[in-house]
Protein backbone atom coordinates (compact mmCIF):
# COMPACT_ATOMS: atom_id res chain seq x y z
CA UNK A 1 0.00 0.00 0.00
CA UNK A 2 1.68 3.88 -0.78
CA UNK A 3 1.93 5.74 2.49
CA UNK A 4 2.15 9.54 2.86
CA UNK A 5 5.16 10.62 0.81
CA UNK A 6 5.61 8.17 -1.87
CA UNK A 7 2.40 8.99 -3.81
CA UNK A 8 2.96 10.59 -7.25
CA UNK A 9 0.84 13.00 -9.20
CA UNK A 10 0.40 12.75 -13.14
CA UNK A 11 -1.26 15.67 -14.59
CA UNK A 12 -3.20 14.73 -17.77
CA UNK A 13 -3.27 16.78 -20.73
CA UNK A 14 -0.84 17.87 -21.86
CA UNK A 15 1.50 15.42 -20.72
CA UNK A 16 3.10 16.56 -17.91
CA UNK A 17 4.03 14.51 -14.86
CA UNK A 18 5.30 15.51 -11.75
CA UNK A 19 6.67 14.14 -8.79
CA UNK A 20 4.95 15.04 -5.55
CA UNK A 21 4.69 13.57 -1.71
CA UNK A 22 2.99 14.60 1.36
CA UNK A 23 2.53 18.23 2.45
CA UNK A 24 5.92 18.29 3.70
CA UNK A 25 7.80 16.36 1.29
CA UNK A 26 7.67 17.74 -2.51
CA UNK A 27 10.34 17.40 -5.02
CA UNK A 28 10.43 20.73 -7.46
CA UNK A 29 9.67 20.08 -10.73
CA UNK A 30 11.57 21.42 -13.45
CA UNK A 31 10.67 25.18 -14.31
CA UNK A 32 9.33 25.96 -16.92
CA UNK A 33 10.26 29.13 -18.10
CA UNK A 34 7.96 32.21 -19.22
CA UNK A 35 8.87 35.11 -21.14
CA UNK A 36 8.10 38.37 -19.45
CA UNK A 37 5.08 40.00 -20.87
CA UNK A 38 5.46 43.97 -21.41
CA UNK A 39 2.15 46.09 -20.42
CA UNK A 40 2.62 47.21 -24.05
CA UNK A 41 2.25 43.37 -25.30
CA UNK A 42 -1.34 43.65 -23.54
CA UNK A 43 -2.63 47.26 -23.14
CA UNK A 44 -3.02 49.47 -25.94
CA UNK A 45 -5.34 51.91 -27.67
CA UNK A 46 -7.86 53.10 -24.96
CA UNK A 47 -6.43 50.95 -22.25
CA UNK A 48 -3.15 52.23 -22.10
CA UNK A 49 -4.34 55.27 -21.39
CA UNK A 50 -7.12 54.32 -18.97
CA UNK A 51 -4.68 52.35 -17.13
CA UNK A 52 -1.65 54.41 -16.54
CA UNK A 53 1.56 52.51 -14.10
CA UNK A 54 -0.82 52.33 -10.85
CA UNK A 55 -1.44 54.12 -8.85
CA UNK A 56 -3.79 56.54 -11.02
CA UNK A 57 -3.30 59.83 -10.91
CA UNK A 58 -5.26 62.37 -8.89
CA UNK A 59 -8.85 63.15 -10.60
CA UNK A 60 -7.79 67.19 -10.64
CA UNK A 61 -10.71 69.99 -9.90
CA UNK A 62 -13.85 68.88 -10.91
CA UNK A 63 -15.84 70.68 -13.74
CA UNK A 64 -17.16 74.34 -12.36
CA UNK A 65 -20.67 72.81 -13.05
CA UNK A 66 -20.51 69.49 -11.23
CA UNK A 67 -22.28 69.63 -7.82
CA UNK A 68 -20.16 67.94 -4.80
CA UNK A 69 -22.40 64.80 -5.33
CA UNK A 70 -21.33 64.58 -8.93
CA UNK A 71 -18.05 65.17 -7.71
CA UNK A 72 -17.76 62.73 -5.00
CA UNK A 73 -15.68 59.32 -5.42
CA UNK A 74 -17.18 57.82 -2.44
CA UNK A 75 -18.98 54.56 -3.87
CA UNK A 76 -22.35 54.97 -1.40
CA UNK A 77 -22.61 58.34 -3.45
CA UNK A 78 -22.43 56.18 -6.79
CA UNK A 79 -24.75 53.55 -5.04
CA UNK A 80 -27.57 56.46 -5.23
CA UNK A 81 -28.00 55.65 -8.67
CA UNK A 82 -26.90 52.02 -9.14
CA UNK A 83 -27.95 50.61 -6.11
CA UNK A 84 -27.93 46.54 -7.81
CA UNK A 85 -23.70 47.21 -8.30
CA UNK A 86 -23.19 48.92 -5.26
CA UNK A 87 -24.71 46.21 -3.41
CA UNK A 88 -22.64 43.22 -5.11
CA UNK A 89 -19.77 45.31 -4.55
CA UNK A 90 -20.52 45.55 -1.22
CA UNK A 91 -19.92 41.90 -0.59
CA UNK A 92 -17.19 41.80 -3.40
CA UNK A 93 -13.45 40.46 -2.23
CA UNK A 94 -12.44 44.42 -4.69
CA UNK A 95 -14.76 46.17 -1.48
CA UNK A 96 -12.45 44.54 0.74
CA UNK A 97 -9.19 44.88 -0.33
CA UNK A 98 -7.58 47.33 1.83
CA UNK A 99 -7.85 44.80 4.55
CA UNK A 100 -6.71 44.06 8.01
CA UNK A 101 -4.43 41.78 6.92
CA UNK A 102 -2.74 43.92 4.45
CA UNK A 103 -3.15 47.41 5.85
CA UNK A 104 -1.84 45.93 9.37
CA UNK A 105 1.35 45.46 7.32
CA UNK A 106 1.49 48.55 6.44
CA UNK A 107 1.44 50.38 10.26
CA UNK A 108 4.56 48.20 11.13
CA UNK A 109 6.97 46.22 9.49
CA UNK A 110 8.62 45.41 5.87
CA UNK A 111 5.77 46.99 3.84
CA UNK A 112 5.62 49.88 6.22
CA UNK A 113 8.58 52.20 4.11
CA UNK A 114 6.73 54.63 2.11
CA UNK A 115 7.69 52.99 -1.12
CA UNK A 116 5.89 49.51 -0.43
CA UNK A 117 3.09 51.11 1.26
CA UNK A 118 2.67 52.86 -2.25
CA UNK A 119 3.76 49.46 -4.57
CA UNK A 120 0.97 47.53 -2.34
CA UNK A 121 -2.03 49.99 -3.13
CA UNK A 122 -1.19 50.20 -6.62
CA UNK A 123 -3.81 47.63 -6.89
CA UNK A 124 -5.45 47.19 -3.42
CA UNK A 125 -6.34 51.12 -3.47
CA UNK A 126 -5.56 52.24 -7.35
CA UNK A 127 -6.74 55.84 -6.63
CA UNK A 128 -4.40 58.32 -6.36
CA UNK A 129 -6.43 60.30 -3.88
CA UNK A 130 -6.38 56.76 -1.56
CA UNK A 131 -2.41 56.89 -1.60
CA UNK A 132 -0.59 58.60 1.60
CA UNK A 133 2.13 59.23 -0.22
CA UNK A 134 2.78 60.67 -3.75
CA UNK A 135 5.17 59.51 -6.21
CA UNK A 136 7.95 61.63 -4.66
CA UNK A 137 7.03 59.53 -1.55
CA UNK A 138 6.26 62.66 0.23
CA UNK A 139 2.72 63.02 1.65
CA UNK A 140 0.63 63.41 -0.75
CA UNK A 141 -1.88 66.22 0.43
CA UNK A 142 -5.46 64.87 -1.45
CA UNK A 143 -5.19 61.82 0.76
CA UNK A 144 -8.37 60.42 1.55
CA UNK A 145 -7.81 57.73 4.52
CA UNK A 146 -12.15 57.04 4.18
CA UNK A 147 -11.57 56.49 0.90
CA UNK A 148 -8.83 54.21 1.03
CA UNK A 149 -10.55 52.02 3.32
CA UNK A 150 -12.95 51.41 1.04
CA UNK A 151 -10.78 49.29 -1.26
CA UNK A 152 -10.95 49.43 -4.75
CA UNK A 153 -14.11 51.76 -5.66
CA UNK A 154 -16.29 51.94 -8.17
CA UNK A 155 -14.13 54.93 -9.46
CA UNK A 156 -10.62 52.62 -9.60
CA UNK A 157 -12.52 51.63 -13.07
CA UNK A 158 -15.13 54.07 -13.70
CA UNK A 159 -13.26 57.61 -13.52
CA UNK A 160 -10.61 59.11 -14.69
CA UNK A 161 -10.18 63.31 -14.38
CA UNK A 162 -14.20 63.25 -13.60
CA UNK A 163 -15.45 61.67 -16.76
CA UNK A 164 -17.03 58.27 -16.67
CA UNK A 165 -16.43 54.95 -18.53
CA UNK A 166 -18.38 52.29 -18.63
CA UNK A 167 -19.87 49.63 -20.99
CA UNK A 168 -21.93 50.08 -23.58
CA UNK A 169 -25.93 50.29 -22.37
CA UNK A 170 -28.08 47.12 -22.62
CA UNK A 171 -31.52 47.46 -23.22
CA UNK A 172 -33.49 50.58 -24.14
CA UNK A 173 -31.53 53.40 -25.62
CA UNK A 174 -31.44 56.63 -23.95
CA UNK A 175 -33.71 59.25 -25.04
CA UNK A 176 -31.88 61.61 -27.07
CA UNK A 177 -30.64 65.13 -25.36
CA UNK A 178 -31.58 63.32 -21.90
CA UNK A 179 -29.55 64.98 -19.51
CA UNK A 180 -27.34 62.88 -17.04
CA UNK A 181 -25.47 63.34 -13.56
CA UNK A 182 -22.00 63.87 -13.96
CA UNK A 183 -22.05 64.77 -17.95
CA UNK A 184 -22.99 60.82 -19.02
CA UNK A 185 -20.45 58.28 -19.63
CA UNK A 186 -18.19 57.26 -22.16
CA UNK A 187 -19.11 53.89 -23.40
CA UNK A 188 -16.16 51.75 -24.07
CA UNK A 189 -16.49 48.25 -25.34
CA UNK A 190 -12.88 47.28 -23.78
CA UNK A 191 -14.84 46.73 -20.63
CA UNK A 192 -15.85 43.52 -21.67
CA UNK A 193 -12.46 42.58 -22.54
CA UNK A 194 -10.31 40.53 -20.45
CA UNK A 195 -7.19 42.94 -20.78
CA UNK A 196 -8.84 45.25 -18.64
CA UNK A 197 -8.30 43.18 -15.74
CA UNK A 198 -4.83 42.44 -16.56
CA UNK A 199 -3.05 45.74 -14.74
CA UNK A 200 -3.90 44.18 -11.30
CA UNK A 201 -3.85 40.41 -12.39
CA UNK A 202 -1.12 40.29 -14.18
CA UNK A 203 2.50 41.05 -13.36
CA UNK A 204 4.40 43.06 -16.24
CA UNK A 205 8.00 42.59 -17.04
CA UNK A 206 8.16 40.47 -14.05
CA UNK A 207 10.96 37.32 -14.07
CA UNK A 208 9.09 35.89 -11.32
CA UNK A 209 10.80 33.17 -9.41
CA UNK A 210 11.81 30.42 -10.95
CA UNK A 211 10.88 31.89 -14.31
CA UNK A 212 7.20 32.66 -14.04
CA UNK A 213 5.37 35.11 -12.50
CA UNK A 214 4.65 35.42 -9.14
CA UNK A 215 1.14 36.82 -10.97
CA UNK A 216 0.09 35.48 -14.07
CA UNK A 217 -3.62 35.16 -14.13
CA UNK A 218 -4.15 37.20 -17.49
CA UNK A 219 -1.34 34.78 -19.32
CA UNK A 220 -2.92 31.64 -18.18
CA UNK A 221 -6.59 32.85 -19.41
CA UNK A 222 -5.12 34.01 -22.32
CA UNK A 223 -3.43 30.67 -23.51
CA UNK A 224 -5.95 28.69 -22.52
CA UNK A 225 -9.03 27.83 -24.59
CA UNK A 226 -11.31 30.35 -22.31
CA UNK A 227 -9.83 32.86 -24.29
CA UNK A 228 -10.16 31.38 -27.90
CA UNK A 229 -13.88 30.84 -27.08
CA UNK A 230 -14.07 34.18 -26.46
CA UNK A 231 -15.03 33.57 -22.54
CA UNK A 232 -13.38 37.17 -21.00
CA UNK A 233 -13.16 37.06 -16.59
CA UNK A 234 -16.27 39.15 -16.56
CA UNK A 235 -17.90 35.73 -18.03
CA UNK A 236 -17.33 33.77 -15.24
CA UNK A 237 -16.21 36.78 -12.22
CA UNK A 238 -19.29 39.57 -13.79
CA UNK A 239 -21.75 37.37 -14.94
CA UNK A 240 -24.53 39.48 -16.14
CA UNK A 241 -22.16 42.60 -15.30
CA UNK A 242 -22.74 42.06 -11.58
CA UNK A 243 -20.31 43.08 -9.49
CA UNK A 244 -19.40 40.37 -7.38
CA UNK A 245 -16.25 38.70 -8.52
CA UNK A 246 -16.78 35.68 -6.75
CA UNK A 247 -13.51 33.23 -6.90
CA UNK A 248 -11.77 30.44 -5.13
CA UNK A 249 -13.94 31.62 -1.85
CA UNK A 250 -16.57 30.89 -3.14
CA UNK A 251 -17.28 26.97 -2.62
CA UNK A 252 -19.87 26.61 -4.88
CA UNK A 253 -18.28 28.26 -8.18
CA UNK A 254 -15.19 26.17 -7.68
CA UNK A 255 -17.60 23.32 -7.43
CA UNK A 256 -19.08 24.13 -10.68
CA UNK A 257 -15.50 24.45 -12.42
CA UNK A 258 -13.70 21.73 -10.72
CA UNK A 259 -14.19 17.75 -11.21
CA UNK A 260 -13.54 15.40 -8.69
CA UNK A 261 -13.91 11.77 -9.48
CA UNK A 262 -12.53 8.60 -7.53
CA UNK A 263 -12.07 5.93 -9.88
CA UNK A 264 -11.00 2.10 -9.66
CA UNK A 265 -8.88 1.23 -12.68
CA UNK A 266 -8.10 -1.73 -10.95
CA UNK A 267 -6.33 -4.56 -13.56
CA UNK A 268 -6.97 -8.39 -13.93
CA UNK A 269 -4.59 -10.66 -12.06
CA UNK A 270 -2.60 -8.11 -10.43
CA UNK A 271 -3.48 -5.64 -7.27
CA UNK A 272 -6.00 -3.10 -7.17
CA UNK A 273 -5.62 0.44 -7.93
CA UNK A 274 -7.63 3.82 -7.15
CA UNK A 275 -7.20 7.08 -8.60
CA UNK A 276 -8.29 10.70 -7.24
CA UNK A 277 -8.63 12.59 -10.17
CA UNK A 278 -9.02 16.49 -10.26
CA UNK A 279 -10.00 18.29 -13.43
CA UNK A 280 -9.53 21.72 -14.38
CA UNK A 281 -12.72 21.53 -15.88
CA UNK A 282 -14.15 25.25 -16.35
CA UNK A 283 -11.57 27.53 -14.48
CA UNK A 284 -10.08 29.99 -16.90
CA UNK A 285 -6.95 29.95 -15.50
CA UNK A 286 -4.55 27.61 -13.20
CA UNK A 287 -6.17 25.68 -10.70
CA UNK A 288 -5.31 27.68 -8.61
CA UNK A 289 -3.73 30.44 -9.57
CA UNK A 290 -2.01 32.33 -7.30
CA UNK A 291 0.37 31.18 -4.32
CA UNK A 292 -1.72 32.09 -1.28
CA UNK A 293 -4.58 29.52 -1.89
CA UNK A 294 -3.64 25.61 -1.28
CA UNK A 295 -5.82 22.70 -2.23
CA UNK A 296 -5.41 19.31 0.10
CA UNK A 297 -6.18 15.49 -1.98
CA UNK A 298 -6.47 13.06 0.85
CA UNK A 299 -7.19 9.10 0.25
CA UNK A 300 -7.55 6.71 2.67
CA UNK A 301 -9.30 3.24 4.35
CA UNK A 302 -12.41 3.73 5.83
CA UNK A 303 -13.96 1.07 8.68
CA UNK A 304 -17.58 0.25 8.31
CA UNK A 305 -18.34 3.43 10.85
CA UNK A 306 -16.67 5.39 8.07
CA UNK A 307 -14.03 5.62 10.27
CA UNK A 308 -10.73 6.32 9.03
CA UNK A 309 -7.95 2.98 9.17
CA UNK A 310 -4.22 4.44 10.98
CA UNK A 311 -1.47 4.20 8.19
CA UNK A 312 -3.76 4.01 5.02
CA UNK A 313 -3.58 7.41 4.11
CA UNK A 314 -2.40 9.53 0.87
CA UNK A 315 -2.06 13.20 1.01
CA UNK A 316 -0.76 15.42 -1.77
CA UNK A 317 -1.11 19.04 -2.37
CA UNK A 318 -1.99 21.12 -5.23
CA UNK A 319 -0.33 24.85 -5.20
CA UNK A 320 2.46 26.86 -6.09
CA UNK A 321 4.68 26.67 -2.99
CA UNK A 322 7.25 29.80 -2.77
CA UNK A 323 9.70 30.07 -0.02
CA UNK A 324 9.68 33.73 0.23
CA UNK A 325 12.49 33.66 3.46
CA UNK A 326 15.41 33.55 1.14
CA UNK A 327 16.75 36.00 -1.33
CA UNK A 328 15.97 35.64 -3.86
CA UNK A 329 13.27 33.98 -3.34
CA UNK A 330 12.99 29.87 -4.77
CA UNK A 331 9.98 27.99 -5.80
CA UNK A 332 9.91 24.89 -3.85
CA UNK A 333 6.95 23.02 -6.34
CA UNK A 334 4.22 24.03 -8.54
CA UNK A 335 1.39 21.67 -9.00
CA UNK A 336 -1.26 23.81 -9.80
CA UNK A 337 -3.79 22.13 -12.64
CA UNK A 338 -3.77 24.13 -15.54
CA UNK A 339 -7.36 24.50 -17.94
CA UNK A 340 -8.61 21.47 -19.03
CA UNK A 341 -5.46 18.96 -16.99
CA UNK A 342 -6.50 16.46 -14.71
CA UNK A 343 -4.22 15.63 -11.54
CA UNK A 344 -4.45 11.99 -10.80
CA UNK A 345 -3.64 10.93 -7.18
CA UNK A 346 -3.55 7.39 -7.34
CA UNK A 347 -3.99 4.20 -5.20
CA UNK A 348 -2.79 1.18 -4.35
CA UNK A 349 -6.07 -0.67 -2.55
CA UNK A 350 -4.50 -3.56 -0.61
CA UNK A 351 -7.31 -3.84 2.26
CA UNK A 352 -6.65 -3.15 5.62
CA UNK A 353 -8.86 -5.47 7.88
CA UNK A 354 -11.58 -4.28 8.59
CA UNK A 355 -11.85 -1.36 5.71
CA UNK A 356 -14.65 -1.60 3.37
CA UNK A 357 -14.48 1.84 2.01
CA UNK A 358 -11.90 4.16 0.60
CA UNK A 359 -12.52 7.56 0.69
CA UNK A 360 -10.71 10.75 -1.49
CA UNK A 361 -11.18 13.91 0.19
CA UNK A 362 -10.14 17.40 -1.42
CA UNK A 363 -10.75 20.86 0.50
CA UNK A 364 -9.44 23.92 -0.60
CA UNK A 365 -7.85 26.31 1.98
CA UNK A 366 -8.12 29.77 0.27
CA UNK A 367 -6.00 31.29 2.55
CA UNK A 368 -3.19 29.15 3.78
CA UNK A 369 -0.35 31.11 3.28
CA UNK A 370 -2.20 34.31 4.99
CA UNK A 371 -3.09 32.49 7.80
CA UNK A 372 0.30 31.32 8.32
CA UNK A 373 2.03 35.29 7.76
CA UNK A 374 -0.64 36.21 10.26
CA UNK A 375 0.35 34.32 12.94
CA UNK A 376 4.00 34.54 12.58
CA UNK A 377 3.25 38.58 12.75
CA UNK A 378 1.21 38.59 15.77
CA UNK A 379 4.35 37.00 17.57
CA UNK A 380 6.35 40.04 16.23
CA UNK A 381 4.57 43.37 16.04
CA UNK A 382 4.89 45.86 18.66
CA UNK A 383 2.09 48.50 17.43
CA UNK A 384 -0.73 48.01 18.70
CA UNK A 385 -2.74 49.17 15.87
CA UNK A 386 -1.12 46.56 13.44
CA UNK A 387 -1.37 44.02 16.09
CA UNK A 388 -5.47 44.36 16.15
CA UNK A 389 -5.55 44.93 12.48
CA UNK A 390 -3.53 41.65 12.15
CA UNK A 391 -5.58 40.21 14.73
CA UNK A 392 -9.22 40.65 13.21
CA UNK A 393 -7.68 39.67 9.48
CA UNK A 394 -6.69 36.29 12.02
CA UNK A 395 -10.12 35.97 12.55
CA UNK A 396 -11.53 36.50 9.16
CA UNK A 397 -9.67 33.75 7.52
CA UNK A 398 -9.48 30.93 10.46
CA UNK A 399 -12.52 29.51 8.61
CA UNK A 400 -12.34 30.22 5.19
CA UNK A 401 -11.28 26.25 4.06
CA UNK A 402 -13.92 24.27 2.74
CA UNK A 403 -14.83 20.92 1.75
CA UNK A 404 -14.63 20.53 -2.59
CA UNK A 405 -15.29 16.69 -2.94
CA UNK A 406 -15.80 13.69 -1.23
CA UNK A 407 -15.90 10.55 -3.22
CA UNK A 408 -15.97 6.87 -2.23
CA UNK A 409 -15.46 3.09 -3.23
CA UNK A 410 -16.29 -0.14 -2.02
CA UNK A 411 -13.58 -2.05 -0.78
CA UNK A 412 -12.92 -5.64 1.27
CA UNK A 413 -11.19 -8.26 1.74
CA UNK A 414 -11.82 -10.12 -1.57
CA UNK A 415 -9.35 -6.76 -3.24
CA UNK A 416 -7.24 -8.15 -5.89
CA UNK A 417 -3.82 -9.21 -4.31
CA UNK A 418 -0.37 -10.07 -6.15
CA UNK A 419 2.33 -8.47 -7.98
CA UNK A 420 1.98 -4.78 -7.04
CA UNK A 421 2.11 -2.84 -11.11
CA UNK A 422 3.00 0.15 -11.94
CA UNK A 423 1.07 3.19 -10.14
CA UNK A 424 -0.47 4.79 -12.85
CA UNK A 425 0.72 8.15 -14.06
CA UNK A 426 4.21 6.88 -12.78
CA UNK A 427 6.88 8.96 -14.52
CA UNK A 428 9.76 6.58 -16.32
Amino acid sequence: MVSAGQVWIATIGMGLALGCGSATDQPAPAAATVPPLSRDDVLSGFLGKHWPPLPLPLQGPPPPEFTSVEASLDPQTCGACHPQQYADWRTSLHAAAYSPGLSGQLVEGALAHPAEVRNCLSCHTPLGEQQPYAAALRPEPAFDPGLREQGIVCASCHVRAHRRYGPPRRGVPLPEGAVLPHGGFEARTEFQQGSFCAPCHQFFDDAGVAGKPLENTWAEWAASRHAREGRTCQSCHMPDRRHLWRGIHDPDMVRAAVAVELADVRGAGRSAWAELRITNRDVGHRFPTYTTPRVFAALWQADAQGREIEGTRVEAVIARQIDFSTSPWQESFDTRVAPDETLVVPYQVVPASPAVQLVGRVTVDPDHHYRGVFASLLGELESEEARDRIAQAARDVAESAFLLAERTLSIGPAGARGEAPEAPGTPR
